[in-house]
């Protein structure tokens, strides 16, 4: 079973993306895991989208990730210009409202890793400091509001945190094995208290399914021959719903999404892309939530369109929206940052051909 023991390694932030990007590209048909069985459709409505591109009058499209939206329509994302990592807060009209630098008195910061927007509005980033794993609580004005230093008792590699409105955290990631030369790493998921305390750790269904993939060097899992990173867990990622429940999805297909409540019950459920070769977005992008709806962008192998799943938030299908091929102008850009329900529209970031930043809406016909 799992271990907190072995020497704990730097994540992989944006060469790790990169990886698994490249490695859903070379998948084939059989993606998907045993004893995922997907929801029967309800009456589901099909419809192709069409799409407007806004360019942002000031934002270059550098290398970014984590795209998020609050819900007040603004959006977030973060980059890595000079080496200094930034999260970038934008109206929906692509104009700057704020910057979040993670710069704490008293903490050695040697990488920021992912963020989330909590009910409140508060911005949570988890860090890789020199002496431990923070959570960084920003305000709407983009000062740090609060410090939470991690205490599980054992090394781990969190890659999302998640407030529940009581103040909870839920944190997802990896903990290494008892055997200390062995890479392979166990998915982490686990319930800590506003102050960083371990409240509850989660023995989540597919776990050993997850682990034993990974064991096997297979290449939906351990991306790029790196065989301790864990491509269903890190590229996965976690919302939080109108339920009060933190939602978790693993990066398969067909997807598999946990609804956990801050007293760590748990449900699942999962969501099938219906057509062989397609994989779920990455990170952040990989699924957002609006109200009691869930949207879930697959991605083609090779080439295709796009399709998107909406369910509710027992993963009945309510309808699949069609993008456009690869290559199509304007295509679906680089993440998918946003998603309301009433009226459906998405939303996501681009680069136009003077590499500014592009904010793509798409609404179903």
């Amino acid at each position: 079973m799992k271990s907190r023991t072995a020497m704990l390694a730097i994540v992989m932030a944006a060469a790790f993306f990169s990886a698994f990007l490249t490695s859903a590209a070379a998948q084939t048909a059989s993606n998907s895991v045993s004893g995922s069985i997907p929801e029967k459709s309800q009456q589901v409505r099909a419809a192709s989208l069409s799409l407007s591109a806004l360019e942002s009058p000031s934002e270059v499209a550098r290398e970014l990730s984590n795209p998020e939206c609050d819900g007040k329509g603004n959006l977030y994302f973060d980059t890595w210009p000079d080496g200094v990592q930034a999260i970038h807060k934008l109206n929906a009209n692509g104009e700057r409202l704020g910057t979040f630098l993670p710069d704490a008195p008293g903490v050695k910061v040697d990488m920021p890793l992912s963020f989330s927007i909590g009910p409140n509005g508060d911005i949570y980033q988890l860090i890789h400091g020199h002496d431990g794993r923070y959570v960084f609580v920003y305000g709407e004005n983009g000062g740090i509001k609060s410090v939470v230093k991690l205490h599980p008792g054992f090394k781990f590699k969190p890659s999302r945190v998640v407030p529940f409105a009581s103040g909870d955290l839920l944190v997802v990631g990896l903990e290494y094995d008892k055997d200390r030369n062995n890479p392979v790493m166990w998915p982490f998921t686990a319930i800590f208290s506003s102050e960083g305390v371990l409240k509850k750790e989660l023995d989540l269904a597919d776990d050993e399914e997850i682990h034993s993939l990974a064991s096997s060097g297979d290449p939906r899992v351990v991306p790029g021959g790196q065989p301790s990173v864990n491509a269903a867990v890190q590229g996965g990622t976690a919302k939080v719903a109108k339920d009060g429940n933190v939602y978790l999805m693993r990066r398969l297909a067909p997807a598999i999404v946990y609804s956990i409540s801050t007293k760590g019950d748990v449900r699942r459920f999962t969501v099938d892309p219906g057509r062989p070769g397609y994989m779920p977005g990455v990170g952040s992008g990989a699924m957002q939530i609006s109200g009691d709806r869930i949207a879930i962008p697959f991605f083609p192998s090779q080439t295709g369109e796009t399709i998107i799943k909406i369910v509710d938030l027992n993963g009945h299908e309510i309808a699949t929206y069609s993008g456009p091929d690869e290559g199509a102008k304007p295509n679906l850009g680089m993440g998918f940052a946003c998603y309301t329900s009433q009226p459906a529209k998405l939303t996501f970031l681009g680069m136009a051909e003077d590499h500014k930043l592009q904010l793509i809406s798409a609404s179903p016909n």
